[in-house]
């Protein structure tokens, strides 16, 4: 038995905790706790009142009348698993009736169980490890950081980023430039802002993890020092603009990183950029491209930024491209199942969020799935192959490089 260490939970967070409502409105869209599998504890509504629970035994009036009694090891180790059980996806933030910042009290609330010694959970150890020793969760050398852009030598000129100072910084983020099924996305995203012409590089091997998959599992303190290395290259870099076509890099650089340290470069998702080339004409959809179409929104793209109609308008400017909506979708989409380190400690559960996406593209008619955040595209393939689904995924600047590529 222990006691709390309550230091890392501010004091905005035990606000909100206190005002949650006890509605349950949030328990049936949550993804891990109503949709997937049906645990209390695992909703949104559980979780205030477990953690609000142990709050009171230790630190409540009774508790100082009588002495505090300390909370049981199982207590807390059952709230530490639960409470990883959460994609952060953001949906009970959207229902909730009393507008609690639900996103934030998640991301507390971990680092609360990391100062008490509950977590991070075993499973996300050797990511974590590998983040701080590689500066990437793949356990992959510096070295070959930018190797994935060798695959377009002569045909796309990357200027590197701390020599030449382009005008546009491309941050590629660690998944597209390690993992091979993802890497068409770094390739795709170079090609087009080639055929735009814009002034753009990269760090190349000089670029470092974002540090989201810390934040997200509640490593507040690595997480800033991971912040940190990448603003002092911003920087050196000292860019226009800086432009991501991960959804994750993007929600941390652009909403995180300025509490961390000084940002003085905007901040883009590249649809936001594509879309602004697109109506200015310096780019050209002009291949046509048949199909039938839905997007997924990513968590951190739609729900935690507000970006819903750039991707649908690149899509609708792509000739061929029959654009439809699923039933769950822009601030009521369904999360994919990937993030808050669910898919990496709770694979399973992960799966069985994907496979609810996948029959959402079904039941909407569409041969193509498209999303723009690779860890979506890498959830939703999995599931699409597991289910042997007819669905193709597809990354929207993959779709966007086949329509404006060369004839």
């Amino acid at each position: 038995m222990k006691k709390l260490d309550i230091s890392s939970l501010d004091v905005l967070s035990l606000m909100r905790f206190d005002a949650c409502t006890r509605c349950g409105e949030c328990t049936s869209t949550c993804p891990t706790g109503g949709e997937a599998q049906e645990d209390e504890l695992v909703t949104p509504r559980g979780k205030i009142l477990k953690l609000r629970e142990m709050y009171l035994k230790q630190y409540g009036l009774k508790a100082r009348l009588l002495g505090a009694k300390d909370i049981l090891d199982g207590e807390m180790k059952e709230l530490a698993t639960k409470a990883y059980e959460c994609t952060i996806c953001g949906q009970c933030k959207t229902v909730c009736p009393a507008h609690l910042d639900t996103i934030s009290m998640w991301e507390n609330m971990r680092e609360f169980l990391v100062a008490n010694n509950l977590a991070p959970l075993p499973a996300h150890e050797q990511m974590i490890k590998s983040i701080e020793n590689y500066d990437n969760p793949w356990m992959q050398p510096r070295t070959q950081r930018s190797r994935w852009s060798k695959r377009i030598d002569g045909e796309v000129k990357i200027k590197d980023s701390l020599k030449d100072r382009p005008e546009v910084l491309y941050f590629v983020g660690c998944t597209a430039a390690y993992d091979p099924n993802i890497r068409e996305m770094a390739l795709n995203t170079a090609r087009v802002l080639a055929r735009a012409k814009v002034d753009f590089g990269t760090l190349g091997n000089d670029e470092g993890c974002c540090g989201s998959t810390l934040l997200r599992t509640g490593l507040v303190e690595s997480a800033r020092k991971t912040a940190q290395r990448n603003i002092e290259k911003f920087e050196r870099a000292a860019p226009n603009m800086i432009v991501t076509s991960c959804a994750g890099c993007f929600k941390t650089i652009r909403q995180d990183y300025p509490k961390i340290g000084r940002m003085n470069v905007k901040t883009v998702h590249i649809t936001q950029l594509v879309t602004e080339l697109i109506d200015s004409g310096k780019l050209r959809p002009e291949k046509s491209i048949e199909g039938t179409v839905t997007f997924h929104d990513p968590c951190h793209l739609g729900r935690h930024i507000g970006i819903y109609e750039e991707p649908r308008k690149i899509l609708e400017s792509i000739p061929g491209i029959k654009l439809v909506e699923m039933e769950r979708t822009r601030d009521e989409a369904r999360c994919c199942g990937a993030g808050g380190g669910v898919k990496t400690a709770f694979p399973e559960l992960s799966q069985k969020i994907a496979d609810l996406r996948i029959k959402d593209a079904e039941g909407a008619g569409a041969d193509m799935l498209v999303t723009s955040c690779p860890f979506c595209y890498q959830s939703l393939k999995s599931a699409i192959e597991t289910k042997g689904s007819s669905v193709r995924m597809m990354d929207l600047l993959e779709l966007l490089a086949l329509s404006v590529e060369k004839a």
